[in-house]
């Protein structure tokens, strides 16, 4: 299940959620993708039952969340994470991104759909006073549709990723896959971001994991324990064995506790952004909610911040979920690239928050 959200008149509080068939925001190959979907709205009913059992859901008064003593009950949504409803079809429900802003001509004319300029031709003269009050409050109308009241909300994320392999070849060459830089730079912006560990990250910089699951400015997801792919043909990342993929979410959930994470969320990540409808049933039983993002910033061996932040700042609009790394080696200009995103991003009018925050928002839990 992918979920999009799109705001209503009513910023953040009255969200509508709609729903996507993994099919429909596949490639070729199916739906392997980190690639947002488009919002859809069900038309009635029958749309919306069509929709829930391809996979979508609407507001739901529970949610499954995974507590830190690894009890995976229903709760109530008033627990600190809220997830997504879990799929009746029996998949991980996948969240993508959170409040859209409407675009300027999404709203619905309230007089037949009749142009602006022959609905104002109907109106009454006005003397100036009234018609610079009417233009004012429609002004301030438009403003609000547009995301301008508090709504421009965007979640950044990081991978911070560590397999077998990479461990191997660190140990062997010294290299660092963490980024202590970075970290220092979003405490010192005070950044929200949520960090998606894996169970291999969090053993090997052991201490650095617990620092970061312990400061309320950060909130933990899950990796997988391994970093392996959850499908075939994920980029350079080796493949994960179907029946082991369960065992993997849930050996590196343990291990990001371990470490002495206090922060760790009932979010999953699937390593390289793969995931396809099998991988979904697959791990359905760890209860977690999926999330990708429909900004990456693909860094990976980039050296010019630059082009790192230009690439985020292109595609960022109100709702997104920005992928990036949390790896010094693999990932050496990120920490830069933060430094110019962020304060562009605050100068633009956005809010950055966390994950659960959005999918809070998207639950009706404001």
């Amino acid at each position: 299940m992918t979920v999009s959200v799109r705001r209503t008149v009513r910023p953040l509080t009255a969200l509508a959620l709609v729903a996507a068939a993994a099919a429909g925001c596949a490639g070729p190959g199916g739906d392997t993708t980190r690639a947002g979907a488009s919002p859809a709205t069900p038309s009635s009913p029958a749309a919306s039952q069509e929709g829930s059992e391809e996979g979508g859901f609407s507001a739901s008064p529970r949610s499954s969340v995974s507590r830190p003593d690894g009890d995976d009950r229903d709760v109530s949504p008033s627990d600190r994470y809220a997830t997504l409803p879990a799929s009746i079809s029996g998949r991980v429900p996948v969240f993508r991104h959170g409040p859209r802003a409407e675009a300027p001509q999404a709203a619905a004319d309230d007089e037949g759909g009749k142009p602006e300029e022959d609905k104002q031709r109907e109106k009454p003269a006005e003397d100036d006073e009234n018609q610079e009050k009417r233009k004012k409050a429609e002004k301030s109308e438009k403003a609000e549709k547009s995301g301008d009241q508090g709504d421009k909300v965007v979640a950044l994320t990081f991978d911070a990723a560590l397999s077998a392999e990479g461990r191997e070849r660190a140990e062997e060459d010294g290299k660092r896959h963490d980024n202590p830089g970075l970290i220092a730079a979003l405490r010192r912006e005070k950044v929200p971001a949520t960090v998606f560990m894996s169970g291999l990250w969090a053993q090997t910089y052991k201490h650095q994991a617990r620092s970061i699951g312990r400061d309320d400015l950060f909130e933990v997801g899950n990796l997988s324990h391994s970093h392996r792919a959850f499908t075939e043909d994920c980029r350079d990342l080796p493949a994960l064995a179907p029946d082991k993929q369960l065992a993997d979410v849930r050996k590196g959930r343990k291990a990001i506790r371990a470490a002495g994470v206090e922060n760790l969320t009932p979010y999953f990540r699937f390593p390289g952004g793969c995931f396809d409808d099998r991988s979904r049933r697959t791990i359905a039983p760890a209860k977690v909610t999926a999330v990708a993002g429909d900004v990456v910033a693909a860094e990976a061996g980039e050296k010019d911040p630059k082009k790192v932040a230009e690439r985020v700042l292109k595609d960022i609009r109100p709702g997104s979920v920005v992928v990036l790394r949390c790896d010094r080696e693999k990932a050496p200009a990120t920490e830069k690239a933060v430094r110019r995103i962020v304060p562009e991003l605050k100068e633009r009018g956005y809010r950055i928050v966390h994950v659960s925050e959005m999918i809070a928002s998207a639950m009706g839990r404001d």
